[in-house]
């Protein structure tokens, strides 16, 4: 019997009234659960199974099936306030999608489980609201649940677990020294090529038109410094680009269709 934390990735329906559910488990990496009567009002499992959910499982594991059946499954965090934010839930499920689709297979991901278990933590956080007269109010920030980091800001988030994906799964970026002349970059970098990975500093750009947006490159610099990022959609499409480009294009993250959506609707409400 397998007692262990999970990450809900994805669940589709298998009948009438049960779900297939993936999950990224603490202890076994990916795992597939057959959910019965999972859809019925009256299930055990009920909310603790619903994506993007931190629960706590206890199954037994059969290695001769791909579906494994769930005994308990109890909600530790239903990360309430992120689905209260349409542009968070929408970066909490690309993040889920290319755990599910991208990470290795049959082996455990303690390292994906915590930068996940972190970053949604940290989208979970509500935005502090100011009373009438603009006075901030004490004690009015709210808490991460213990063991996890308090983020720089909230908007490099995404970028930030991109980065540090790249980083688990070993496609390493320095953004802090030039590709062609390897000295420190001062500031912002003046270019950067995602399908190398590659900075580049403004001596050695010299006249040539840079590839990278400003704003990609404004982003950077935030996010290596750890300022808030004026405009996360180009770094975080960077970051994607960059993560696609070694990964390979073969397994489309659909998931990017809503974020995508979702952040033209947040720029017309600006």
């Amino acid at each position: 019997m397998i007692k262990t934390r999970a990450i809900v990735l994805h669940r589709f329906p298998y009948s009438d009234s049960s779900w297939i559910v993936k999950a990224l488990t603490e202890e076994t990496g990916t795992v597939s659960f057959i959910v019965k009567g999972g859809k019925r009002k009256d299930s055990p499992f009920r909310g603790a199974l619903d994506p993007l959910a931190l629960c706590e499982i206890v199954y037994r594991e059969n290695p001769n099936t791909e579906l494994q059946f769930l005994k308990e499954a109890s909600v530790i965090n239903w990360h309430a306030h992120l689905r209260e934010n349409l542009l968070a839930l929408a970066k909490a499920q690309v993040m889920a999608e290319i755990v599910l689709r991208y990470a290795p297979a049959g082996v455990p991901l303690e390292g994906e489980f915590s930068l996940l278990e972190e970053a949604l933590a940290a989208l979970d956080v509500p935005d502090i609201k100011l009373p009438a007269d603009n006075a901030p109010e004490q004690d009015a920030a709210p808490s991460l649940p213990a063991g996890i980091k308090q983020p720089a800001n909230k908007s490099g988030v995404f970028a930030r677990w991109l980065l540090d994906i790249c980083e688990l799964w070993g496609y390493h970026l320095d953004m802090s020294s030039c590709s062609r002349c390897d000295h420190q970059i001062e500031g912002a970098p003046a270019d950067f090529h995602p399908e190398t990975g590659a900075f580049v500093c403004k001596n050695c750009l010299g006249v040539e038109t840079p590839r990278a947006r400003p704003e990609t490159l404004a982003g950077f610099e935030a996010l290596r410094t750890g300022s808030a990022i004026a405009h996360p959609e180009f770094v975080e499409n960077a970051l994607l680009a960059y993560l696609r480009s070694h990964i390979g294009f073969m397994r489309e993250i659909n998931s990017l269709k809503f974020l995508n959506e979702t952040r033209k609707l947040y720029d017309r409400s600006r």
